[in-house]
């Protein structure tokens, strides 16, 4: 979903002419990206976003992960995604880096308060398969759930006393708001890198605390983003053309030839 120039909140990356995308993105050295609708299209990474990762990081920008998915399954992608070394998981309670154990990056969460809370919620929320690999969040099949339907159990689980968003897979339930940009911001300060030369992107309400303003140099979201607007506190200062995998190539494609 496209963006005409005139919105006056997200602006169309591509409206950025050369000279201004030069001033805004030159001193980026950093790319905080979702996974699941960013990295992915139609459920699966793009081999084409595989090979845009290797460039970016030979072109000296660090290329960071930051997932809803667990732990566990965001070692692999450290492992095993070309330059990348470090990323957060589970919407940025936890940083992880192959050969060390992972990392608090809040504060530890109870998993068995968490079940309970999401059994009186919905009794038809299915238990993601992930479930295991798991150490702070509880996530559950977002089963084609629309927007209406996951912001009444949105409200109805704050009624309860926790925290309930989604991504374009999964519904997740947390005793406080889960803040990606959070997570970010500490993992930034203990790693020494200046959030002004981070860029962020994401598709979906739980990437929302990577557009929180001020936080971080230039925030991107797909255009998966402006159909969900309703569902953001905060929205990103600029969206792609395309969405999904599409969105994260026209970001780099503008890094690559600032």
């Amino acid at each position: 979903m496209a963006l005409d120039s005139s919105d006056p909140v997200l602006v169309p990356l591509s409206s950025l002419d050369v000279p201004t995308r030069g001033r805004r993105l030159g001193p980026i050295r950093v790319v905080a990206t979702d996974v699941d609708g960013t990295l992915t299209r139609h459920g699966a990474l793009d081999p084409e976003v595989v090979r845009v990762i290797a460039a970016l990081t030979a072109a000296g920008v660090e290329v960071v992960p930051i997932s809803g998915r667990p732990a566990g399954e965001v070692l692999g992608l450290c492992r095993y995604l070309p330059g990348v070394t470090r990323a957060i998981a589970e919407n940025g309670l936890l940083e992880v880096i192959p050969d060390r154990p992972p990392r608090w990056l809040a504060e530890p969460t109870d998993q068995a308060q968490l079940r309970a809370a999401g059994e009186r919620l919905d009794p038809g929320l299915r238990l993601a398969p992930d479930h295991p690999f798991r150490l702070g969040d509880v996530a559950y099949e977002r089963d084609g759930r629309g927007q209406e339907e996951l912001q009444r159990l949105r409200d109805e689980a704050a009624a309860l006393g926790v925290c309930m968003i989604w991504s374009s897979v999964h519904v997740h339930l947390t005793p406080q708001p889960p803040d990606k940009g959070q997570g970010l911001l500490r993992f930034a300060s203990d790693h020494g890198l200046e959030p002004a030369t981070i860029l962020t992107i994401g598709d979906a309400p739980n990437d929302e605390g990577l557009f929180r303003p001020g936080r971080f140099g230039v925030t991107v979201g797909t255009a998966d983003v402006p159909s969900q607007r309703a569902a953001f506190r905060f929205l990103p200062a600029y969206v792609t053309e395309g969405g999904e995998a599409e969105g994260f190539l026209e970001v780099a494609a503008a890094l690559l030839h600032r």
